[in-house]
């Protein structure tokens, strides 16, 4: 009996989001290139700063706001790092990473038929969370052509009366780019010009290599109709933690506030407390090691027979146009499984089946044996 008949009618042909892991006898012979996990382990200074706070009894929940000392430390955070970035105490919560920001964002903002426009390339979970808030998602797709810039004209041709809002990812997941002020302008322009929301998918901050990232809420008239998601996953290597947060008008932080309250309440209150005082010396442990990842299997990539990768500009990813090939993504990702032991994501579920993703969350000899391998058979 596999309870299927019990299943509410939305998930009973439900396709996977993006994909399963790997499990199984021959585990440790493949390389997985497909999940952006970094390799490295949380920091020693913030393990041990938590289990110090676990010993003194900080074991139970927190205010559903987040704990005190980590949002005045986010305030401080954004007040230093960006320019015209000014919160308060009660336009920030605490979240169990940023899925979970998205996912409450969007439901505590959508009424049932209002559209999210998503830029694609796009992360494929926004997809499923915008149709479970009763939303309708609206694609706009940028090119490799325009290094996957916006183009206004293109983004204010799919705004309609029913359109809500638009998430936006800088640095990107899949692409690697990071959005110019041009392109945060455009989006700026159009959200004041026809009234809607940005829903600031902000979790690569740290990985914008040109050190120049600009969070679109900083932009002028943009604080009061900006929800930004932020996280500690991959800016503190941190994914296990459960720990992000959400940054938005009062009333919107509110409400998402009485919608957790009904889900989990709190986040980890062991997760809460270590990072952001520590983010000089993470960053610099950990940014220039995925920037000399990223770099170097683009170099590898692009001296490879039939492939040809955008030039990230941040994250921890790399999307290849496989075009060349004559399969599509889920051919072509099937074939490197089976033929030469490497996963990775095809490009169809963000938006591209004529691309794929690798993500760089490996040692640089593993990524060798990688790309020698795609290399033998090319």
């Amino acid at each position: 009996m596999n309870g299927n008949k019990f299943l509410a009618k939305r998930f009973q042909n439900k396709q996977e989001t993006t994909f399963k892991s790997i499990d199984g006898p021959e585990k440790d012979k493949i390389i997985n290139l497909g999940i952006g996990d970094l390799d490295i382990h949380t920091h020693e200074v913030i393990i041990n700063a938590a289990f110090k706070d676990t010993l003194n009894g900080h074991t139970h929940y927190t205010d559903p706001l987040g704990d005190l000392e980590l949002r005045n430390e986010i305030i401080k955070y954004h007040k230093d790092e960006f320019t015209n970035y000014n919160i308060s105490q009660d336009e920030i919560i605490v979240l169990s990473g940023a899925c979970h920001g998205m996912y409450l964002a969007l439901g505590a903002t959508l009424n049932p038929g209002d559209e999210v426009i998503v830029l694609a390339p796009f992360f494929p979970v926004y997809i499923d969370q915008i149709e479970e808030a009763k939303g309708v998602p609206v694609i706009v797709h940028s090119t490799i052509e325009n290094g996957y810039q916006i183009v206004k004209a293109d983004l204010e041709k799919a705004i309609t009366p029913k359109t809500k809002g638009i998430i936006i990812n800088t640095p990107s997941n899949p692409t690697g780019v990071c959005y110019s002020k041009k392109s945060l302008e455009i989006v700026a322009e159009l959200a004041k010009k026809y009234d809607f929301l940005v829903y600031a998918d902000d979790i690569y901050d740290f990985y914008d290599y040109s050190n120049s990232f600009v969070p679109i809420a900083s932009l002028e008239g943009m604080s009061e109709r900006t929800i930004s998601i932020c996280s500690f996953s991959k800016n503190f290597a941190m994914t296990g933690w459960r720990v992000g947060y959400n940054v938005g008008p009062s009333a919107i932080i509110d409400t998402i506030r009485k919608l957790n309250e009904v889900i989990v309440y709190s986040a980890s209150s062991v997760s809460q407390r270590a990072a952001l005082q520590n983010r000089e010396l993470i960053k610099e442990s950990i940014v220039p090691l995925y920037r000399d990842r990223v770099q170097y299997s683009l170099d590898r990539i692009n001296n490879i027979k039939n492939l040809k990768a955008f030039a990230p500009q941040g994250g921890i990813y790399i999307f290849v146009d496989i075009s060349k090939t004559e399969m599509n993504s889920v051919e072509y990702s099937d074939y490197l499984f089976e033929n030469l032991g490497i996963k990775v994501i095809p490009g169809k579920p963000f938006g591209n089946d004529k691309a794929i993703r690798i993500a760089c969350s490996n040692p640089l000899e593993t990524l060798k044996e990688a790309f020698d391998r795609i290399e033998s058979i090319s």
